[in-house]
């Protein structure tokens, strides 16, 4: 993360924010979207916490014209929500928001951080949706949940289960359409996230390998060697979650096809 853009009506809730991030960014309060626009116009923003009852009611079209205007910012919602509000999260999540803050449900720092982190993730897999367009759904949604679930250290049997496939009918369908199996997919997904969140010259190789649950910084070294030929520091300087998404679909390119039976 760059700077994080916060507008934010509650003071309650910028102290929260602050207390999640700790110090690690620099939060900067906006008194309004035109401000918000402002900030990223002027500066490294990559990441808004936004109140969409700012104005009073939700108002979708300032978040539309954020990712329009700039398709890499992560935008996460903080909201206080009640029956009367219940819809108009399901329409935040269509306007692209990454990630959902519950005001006095999920905003104690360690909750806050982990939804901060895992938005990142979904921002990562929103530009890979594009490129998996034309599989088979199974292995779109596969790969994705690969991303999107990174910091869950999954298993290749509970890919399958949150997939509603036989762990055997997963594998091969991964393996008619070019994609390594499970395991390897889960991996690739991890790395994935691991070269996004090394974007952020703050974070360390060590702190990537704790939050993606690599058992050291050692072996997620290792596993960056074994996979991509590089070390994290490389990752960062060849393009990041970018380059290792090249070399996912490229990997995938290269495998033969089987037809399907």
């Amino acid at each position: 993360m760059g700077i994080v853009a916060a507008l934010l009506r509650s003071p309650e809730q910028l102290h929260r924010l602050r207390a999640a991030i700790r110090g690690r960014y620099p939060v900067s309060p906006c008194d309004g979207w035109d401000a918000v626009r402002r900030l990223c116009d002027t500066e490294p923003v990559s990441l808004a916490v936004l109140d969409l009852y700012a104005n009073g009611s939700m108002d979708l079209d300032p978040v539309r014209q954020l990712r329009r205007l700039y398709p890499r910012l992560v935008t996460v919602a903080y909201v206080a929500v009640g029956p009367d509000r219940i819809r108009d999260v399901f329409d935040a999540g269509r306007a692209g928001i990454d990630g959902l803050i519950i005001a006095d449900r999920d905003d104690a720092p360690a909750d806050l951080w982990a939804i901060l982190e895992r938005a990142e993730t979904r921002s990562v897999a929103s530009g890979l949706r594009t490129a998996l367009a034309t599989c088979d759904p199974t292995v779109r949604d596969a790969v994705l949940v690969a991303v999107t679930r990174a910091h869950e250290n999954l298993t290749g049997d509970g890919l399958a289960r949150l997939l509603s496939i036989p762990r055997r009918s997963l594998t091969k369908r991964l393996t008619n359409a070019g994609f390594p199996p499970p395991p390897r997919l889960l991996t690739w997904g991890r790395l994935i996230v691991a070269a996004q969140m090394l974007d952020d010259l703050n974070r360390s190789a060590d702190a990537v390998s704790a939050a993606l649950k690599f058992p050291s910084g050692s072996a997620f070294r290792n596993t960056c060697q074994r996979y991509m030929h590089a070390t994290p520091t490389e990752l960062r300087q060849r393009g990041g979650a970018e380059y290792v998404v090249s070399l996912l679909l490229a990997e995938s390119d290269r495998r033969p096809r089987r037809t399907a039976a």
